[in-house]
């Protein structure tokens, strides 16, 4: 794995995350899609909007704190 550069550490958060859904019905306009990415691509099915998780654009959750947790936190 590459070393993490603030450049890298920068851009990841929710705002950029594969995982994040686009959502109207969500204040922030995001919600957590990682359920839905976690599963098999072919009985993929996305349920209602409502059962992910709203998140905000610079959020990080435990996917990319784990991650960093080396370099931010030795």
């Amino acid at each position: 794995m590459p070393p993490m550069t603030l450049e890298r550490v920068a851009v990841q958060c929710c705002t950029s995350c594969a995982h994040v859904l686009k959502s109207d019905s969500s204040q922030t306009q995001l919600r957590c899609g990682l359920g839905y990415y976690l599963q098999p691509p072919l009985k993929r099915k996305q349920g209602r909007m409502d059962n992910y998780p709203v998140v905000e654009a610079d959020e990080r959750c435990s996917q990319w704190r784990d991650r960093l947790r080396g370099v931010l936190n030795p």
